[in-house]
């Protein structure tokens, strides 16, 4: 059942990409222009700008990594299949998030974890 809907869990995935690749160069564009422009009155207005750009560009970029790892698990054959308890991940969930890695309950026990590590 996987193998026969990875086809458009594919394609929607490369579409994503895509966007993702225009919306970097925007980002850089806009990171360009902020760089070149010396003329900034409010210096912490400057600062948040590039903060905001950073912070853009890190989060697409990591999208993109997400993205290409499902790329690659569905050309192995390994799309739709939990990365932590093996079974596989629920259709709805890849139709929402098509680079997920783990079911439902498997993210959630690991977001859990990540959680407690920061108090």
């Amino acid at each position: 059942m996987i193998a026969i809907k990875s086809d458009r869990y594919y394609d929607k995935l490369e579409k994503r990409r895509g966007e993702i690749i225009r919306t970097l160069e925007h980002v850089q564009n806009e990171q360009r222009i902020v760089d070149e422009n010396k003329d900034w009155i409010d210096r912490a207005a400057y600062e948040s700008r590039c903060h905001l750009l950073d912070n853009l560009a890190s989060w697409y970029a990591n999208e993109t990594v997400r993205i290409n790892a499902a790329l690659r698990r569905i050309t192995e054959g390994g799309y739709g299949i939990c990365l932590g308890c093996r079974e596989p991940i629920d259709a709805r969930r890849l139709e929402t998030a098509p680079e997920a890695t783990f079911c439902a309950e498997c993210q959630t026990n690991r977001e859990g974890l990540t959680d407690s590590g920061n108090h």
